[in-house]
């Protein structure tokens, strides 16, 4: 206890000011039910490993403003699209206490919404430097084969799924968990998607662009495009043969999904 005592100021900074933050996500357990995770409060997560391959995927570092809006939806669409399904997210936060606890409320309202854990992660408590976060996102392929951007065919045609994840962190929410729902339909359903990515840094035409020359083809989107081509969109951008856009659009419209054909590989 001598020693306690002595290094008390040292222990606190470094162990009992993070107490808090394990009690705000000790339910993130409940959604994998890992080896290690929050309750545990260990270095490192474990859970059992799923069969089959693993999707990973890290961004950021986000600003406070979109953590409080759609960071985790964010970083979750990019497994979605290659066709995983996320288990659980680690994040990296750095900020002031109050701006740490914001976003980690935020972050778990989405991560409860989204079934989408988060089971560990890193903080650094600044009050300088400007209020961050980054996240890694760990999924299960449920494929064969990943949903690449670079299996763009001739005569493809470009599908936009699902409305742009705008709006408050209640709407971005409701959209998203619409635009995955609608996803995995089509997934089950086995429809064939040659390429597929979300719509984010650099807009639709960076998105298309990025899908063509990857797939050694070139594109050209339709005359009036529904939405901004160079603003983030967190919806999905497919290519997909002729024959599978019938299927794609009635399973959107059964869903509710927004879908617009905007687009062709040549």
């Amino acid at each position: 206890m001598e020693q306690v005592d002595r290094h008390k100021s040292l222990i606190e900074k470094h162990v009992r000011s993070l107490e808090w933050m394990r009690s705000e996500l000790m339910e993130m357990d409940s959604l994998i039910d890992p080896v290690m995770g929050v309750e545990s409060w260990d270095d490192a997560v474990i859970i059992e490993q799923p069969a089959g391959k693993l999707v990973v995927s890290v961004d950021g570092p986000y600003t406070k403003r979109l953590v409080m809006k759609s960071a985790l939806i964010h970083s979750a669409t990019d497994v979605v699209v290659k066709g995983g399904k996320p288990l659980f997210a680690l994040d990296t936060v750095i900020g002031s206490l109050a701006d740490v606890k914001e976003m980690l409320a935020s972050l778990k309202c989405q991560s409860l919404a989204m079934n989408i854990p988060i089971l560990g992660g890193n903080t650094l408590f600044d009050e300088v430097y400007e209020p961050r976060c980054s996240l890694t996102v760990v999924g299960q392929l449920l494929l064969d084969e990943p949903i690449r951007d670079s299996g763009a065919k001739k005569g493809d045609g470009l599908i936009l799924l699902g409305e742009p994840i705008w709006g408050s962190r209640e709407e971005r929410i409701k959209k998203a968990q619409l635009l995955f729902k609608t996803w995995y339909s089509l997934l089950n359903q086995k429809i064939k998607i040659n390429a597929g990515k979300d719509v984010t840094k650099g807009g639709l035409v960076s998105a298309a662009y990025e899908i063509a020359e990857k797939s050694g083809r070139t594109y050209e989107l339709s005359g009036k495009q529904p939405y901004s081509t160079t603003r983030n969109l967190d919806n999905f951008l497919i290519s997909v043969p002729e024959k599978s856009i019938s299927r794609i659009q009635e399973t959107c419209k059964s869903a509710g999904c927004r879908f617009e054909s905007i687009g062709k590989i040549f």
